[in-house]
């Protein structure tokens, strides 16, 4: 089985790193090296780090320049021919490197792999399942669709891909992800493993939940308008030099990840309703309301679900 390197792009991670760095240790049947980019922690993330006692596990000073940069900090140090990401705060499942290095190994035209993903809380239990009903296949035109079906950090790389295409572009505040997926798609074929292979965690302090909504909105959009512009003229507007003015008035502000898990508990909800489990139907509608208590709406939909025949 070829190295394969693990980079976390690390920011004041203390309470969650070293479960998120364990995770990684306990992949089974896979060679590996973890490179932790420790961009400007001012808590105890780096030295709760340097106490894990794996050869495997490594830390690097971080540019300070953002995401992307930290990101582009962890390829240039990569040595493992694959290469997957990890936020600090998430965790993956046991047996995801291998069987993604395993199809990689045995599809040589393909530069990527990615799988299903999972959100859980703070505390890391179960909030919803997302793609694990999607069919087996190659996604690459769907990519090029400007359609992200996956989370970056459920992805497999040729490390060699990332470089040819530069990792990730700095201008890019969030949405990064996005940009490059699409960039590598334009270079390379993308499989979908509807395994999970990412466990995603919700909470306040996470960078999704920092950022604006509409800074998320304005650099998603982007990335979506400059493959556009690729495909039908070769270039874009970032790559020529004119990208569009970063919004500096912050209007919207991000939601909580309450919120959000209170919304992706009562949809899973729903389906179990629609499926004819009501008894787990309403047991998931029930963690929503306590997810978010003060919000009317979502105790109105409990009652609904507890009284609503199905269909």
């Amino acid at each position: 089985m070829p190295l394969i390197s693990i980079i976390i792009p690390m920011r004041n991670a203390e309470p969650f790193v070293v479960e998120t760095i364990r995770s990684l240790l306990a992949q089974r049947d896979v060679e590996l090296e973890i490179i932790v980019i420790d961009d400007g922690s001012t808590d105890r993330s780096a030295e709760v780090v340097r106490a894990i006692c794996a050869p495997q596990v490594r830390i690097i000073a971080g540019p300070r320049k953002g995401i992307s940069a930290a990101v582009n900090a962890g390829i240039a140090d990569a040595r493992g021919e694959y290469l997957c990401r990890c936020d600090a705060d998430d965790l993956y499942p046991a047996t995801r490197l291998s069987r993604q290095a395993a199809f990689l190994d045995s599809h040589d035209d393909y530069g990527a792999i990615c799988g299903a993903y999972s959100t859980v809380d703070p505390a890391g239990r179960h909030v919803a399942d997302h793609f694990t009903d999607q069919a087996a296949g190659e996604i690459t035109d769907e990519i090029l669709s400007a359609k992200s079906r996956s989370h970056m950090c459920a992805y497999l790389f040729r490390t060699n891909l990332l470089r040819k295409i530069g990792g990730c572009r700095e201008w890019f505040v969030t949405s990064e992800d996005a940009d490059l997926q699409f960039r590598l798609a334009e270079t390379a074929r993308v499989w979908f493993d509807p395994a999970p292979a990412y466990l995603y965690r919700m909470h306040d302090s996470s960078i999704t939940h920092t950022q604006k909504s509409a800074q998320r909105r304005f650099f998603e959009q982007c990335a979506k308008e400059f493959l556009a512009q690729r495909r039908s003229m070769g270039q874009d507007d970032l790559q020529r030099g004119a990208p569009p003015p970063v919004p500096t008035a912050e209007t919207a502000a991000a939601r909580s990840s309450a919120e959000q898990i209170q919304q992706l508990l009562l949809g899973q909800a729903w389906k179990l309703h629609a499926a004819g489990n009501r008894g787990a139907a309403v047991s998931s509608g029930f963690r929503a309301c306590r997810a978010r208590p003060i919000n009317l709406a979502a105790w109105r939909s409990l009652i609904a679900l507890m009284i609503k025949p199905r269909g």
